[in-house]
């Protein structure tokens, strides 16, 4: 039954209660959190070292961190997964220790070799295995749950998550329900050759498809996520080595996953051959200095995040961009260089293609993605969207970015229309409220302005008698414009006018993202510009073209050529399901 755990895992005695917390999670996205019904998807962070002596929880503390930079790619639930491994020295010198440690109040022992640790919610240990010709030791460690990184983990989870090898996962779900415990990542499953821990960002296009085939043979699903699709293709592999298992499995996949997965033996990163999600790769080089006082010693340690951002909170130095169909495997008892990682090559069947809807609005400013800077593209899409479409002329024209994704295209919007001629000032009209949260007061008890008012105040200065240009990053249901033009008006604007720096968004996303139902859109439910112009309640209303779009990410020369626009264009370069939606896969 589907409320049963993997008997991989040993839950906590308050497991059953999870189903129930999560309907009343205060951390699922809604309308408040989410971009006008446009939604984040995951984000993905590994850290791996070559360390087989006695080290610390430093993996799962870097994998916290790295998970912290991306929260912005899903606020409903996290995890982290820990492998540890000794060498049989370097356990039998630990050994008391760790007893010590695994014995304290609050934890039961379970016979048989388990443990149970009070804030964990699961805890592996594992057989001891032969890695050339020396024996080792690996236990793996995993806590997750739904919530904020920041609420998931304290100070002792992380610090009962040992070892030098973690991957770790944040979400928003686009595919598989996101009321259930059972589609939180990291998944960790037990196999014929070992155990695997996944993270996955994407969404799996043929995965009903496949799915169907698997479950007409007897096959059982624990989850509702199409990520647990990809265990299943490596468990049923009949190759010798895990490397080959993954490669066949992730070779039978269409559509978007950046991925990390690990073992005993290896640890692998690898992307869709189309290149639809980020992933990148970088190091952290220790000096002798921080080597006497690191338990895990002078070994590098390499992380993989699918953003740079979280590079650079952990002090690790970007090393180069997974590639498009590329898979990266590491043998964990050859930890030492990037150069000497083994690296291998997915069929390709549709080209690159990557999203580039990340430029737009999912990635933080900050980051490099797809070999560009975010802040970067956004800052061109502003200066091509004001030579298509400059400011209305006029006195005290002042151009104002909807926080905070829009800051960069108003700022290059605003300086060249200035350059083109056009009188106008950029300033900051709008203050977005970072700590809204969310409320529990059902959409009748609120007046619908108030939900604008909670995220958004205004400033009176820069708007009372001016001619307002707002620009933001995408308009997709047109609610949050309609709500924000309205505010604008109550506090003296003489016009409001709207820009967007991105192409009207038409189509559904079956590669990651999370958009409403078409008929949803706005760009669908009006027929043209000036409908949607009378619609949000705007003088004027203009959206940069996807020419333009394309142009101005081509200008920061970034690693592809060619982008996956479909949510403007209709144009998927992967084949879609057919009558499919988010919720055809819940129970």
């Amino acid at each position: 039954p589907h409320t049963s755990h993997p008997p991989s895992i040993m839950m906590e005695p308050e497991a059953h209660m999870e189903e129930e917390k999560a309907t009343n999670n205060p951390y699922l996205m809604d309308d408040d959190f989410a971009k006008d019904g446009c939604a984040p998807k995951c984000a993905v962070f590994g850290v791996v070292s070559g360390n087989h002596g006695p080290v610390s929880s430093q993996g799962a503390n870097l994998c916290y961190f790295g998970l912290h930079a991306q929260q912005h790619r899903g606020q409903e639930s996290a995890g982290i997964l820990s492998m540890e491994r000794h060498d049989a020295v370097s356990a039998a010198a630990t050994k008391k220790r760790k007893r010590d440690e695994m014995m304290k109040p609050g934890n039961k022992d379970l016979g048989r070799g388990w443990h149970s640790h009070p804030n964990l919610t699961a805890l592996h240990p594992r057989k001891n295995i032969l890695a050339k010709n020396k024996p080792i030791k690996a236990k793996a460690y995993l806590h997750k749950d739904f919530g904020l990184v920041t609420d998931i983990f304290t100070k002792e989870i992380l610090g009962a998550l040992k070892g030098g090898c973690s991957i770790g996962h944040t979400r928003y779900s686009t595919s598989g329900s996101d009321k259930t415990t059972h589609n939180i990542q990291p998944f960790l499953v037990k196999y014929k050759d070992g155990h695997i821990g996944l993270a996955h960002n994407g969404d799996i296009s043929n995965f009903s498809k496949i799915q169907e085939q698997f479950v007409k043979q007897g096959t059982l699903f624990h989850s509702t996520s199409d990520s647990e699709l990809i265990l299943h293709l490596i468990s049923r592999s009949r190759k010798k080595t895990q490397p080959e298992q993954v490669i066949e499995a992730l070779g039978m996949l269409e559509g978007a996953f950046s991925i990390l997965l690990v073992t005993e033996n290896y640890f692998f990163a690898g992307r869709d051959p189309n290149g639809f999600r980020p992933l990148h790769m970088g190091v952290i080089e220790k000096s002798k200095a921080d080597a006497k006082e690191d338990p895990s010693g002078a070994q590098p340690m390499f992380c993989f995040a699918s953003e740079t951002c979280a590079f650079d909170l952990v002090g690790a130095k970007l090393i180069r961009e997974v590639e498009p169909g590329e898979l990266i495997c590491i043998d964990l008892n050859n930890v030492k260089k990037a150069s000497e990682f083994k690296s291998y090559h997915l069929p390709r069947k549709y080209g690159i293609t990557p999203c580039i809807f990340e430029f737009v609005y999912f990635a933080r400013a900050d980051s490099s993605i797809f070999g560009a800077s975010v802040d970067s593209v956004r800052y061109r899409c502003g200066q091509q969207l004001a030579r298509e479409s400059p400011v209305p002329k006029g006195d005290k024209v002042v151009v104002i970015p909807v926080p905070t994704s829009a800051n960069a295209a108003a700022l290059g919007y605003a300086r060249e229309c200035q350059k083109l001629g056009y009188k106008c000032e950029y300033d900051l009209g709008l203050v977005r409220n970072n700590y809204v949260g969310r409320t529990f007061i059902t959409p009748g008890q609120v007046d619908r302005a108030l939900k604008v008012r909670r995220k958004f105040g205004v400033s009176k200065r820069v708007v009372k008698d001016a001619i307002v240009v707002i620009v933001d990053d995408s308009i997709v249901r047109g609610t949050t414009s309609t709500r924000l033009v309205s505010l604008i008006r109550e506090y003296g604007a003489k016009e409001v006018h709207f820009r967007s720096a991105s192409p009207p968004v038409k189509h559904p996303c079956f590669f990651g993202m999370d958009f409403p139902n078409p008929k949803e859109l706005i760009a669908n439910r009006v027929e043209d510009i000036k409908g949607i112009t009378k619609k949000i309640g705007v003088d004027g209303l203009a959206y940069l073209t996807w020419e333009g779009l394309k142009d101005a990410v081509m200008d920061c020369n970034p690693s592809s050529k060619t982008w996956c626009g479909a949510c403007f264009t209709g144009n998927y370069p992967v084949p879609i399901p057919q009558g499919k939606t988010k919720g055809d896969t819940e129970w």
